[in-house]
């Protein structure tokens, strides 16, 4: 669905169309994979939304689910989590939803909880998501990402796909893949789940 192992990703969402259920989505086949997943929020995913993409998750694997609500303070809870973030492995995942406001300028304390949380895990796979707002110019792309272009992530898009109500794209470089949505998150829109 997406690549994780390629070093840190900026995923910007149009807003509304799934950002937090394709993380939560990835989250659930790592954990089925015994990997650890450490969810920084601003505010948490709706529980129902959360049992649906884990109903198929037992206690076991759901202990490997840490989740952080920062609201306004990134920074502040980065720092409380660091000694945790340190001991992630490569095979463990870091999400951080909805990394900066949706409007206005980006803090700075949220582009330092940024660095600092690339540079505590090392080669732990991480996602930040954010908002992606629609280019002012008729130039280029028809989205822009929050805070700009990101050194050391790879800018990865996740879009509507011709107004279909189901169906996404992930635009990763030049690499596009389609995804269809349900009530158990995200699948390959070519495979079954």
């Amino acid at each position: 669905m997406l690549d994780l192992d390629s070093g840190p990703i900026h995923l910007s969402v149009e807003a509304g169309i799934g950002g937090t259920t394709l993380a939560l989505s990835l989250a659930a086949k790592l954990l089925q994979e015994k990997s650890r997943i450490v969810w920084f929020g601003r505010t948490i995913p709706n529980g129902e939304r959360m049992s649906q993409i884990f109903s198929d998750l037992d206690n076991s694997k759901l202990e490997k689910f840490y989740a952080i609500e920062f609201g306004e303070n990134l920074l502040i809870k980065t720092k409380e989590m660091k000694p945790l973030l340190s001991h992630l492995t490569k095979d463990d995942l870091v999400v951080v939803d909805d990394w900066c406001p949706s409007q206005g300028r980006v803090p700075s304390s949220d582009f330092e909880a940024m660095k600092m949380i690339i540079d505590s895990t090392n080669s732990t796979r991480v996602l930040f998501i954010s908002k992606a707002y629609e280019n002012p110019s008729n130039e280029g792309m028809n989205w822009q990402s929050r805070g700009g272009e990101l050194t050391n992530l790879r800018q990865v898009w996740l879009l509507m796909k011709d107004d279909l109500q189901d169906t996404r794209i992930i635009i990763d470089g030049t690499k596009e893949i389609e995804l269809k949505l349900d009530n158990n998150g995200f699948s390959l829109a070519n495979f079954p789940n």
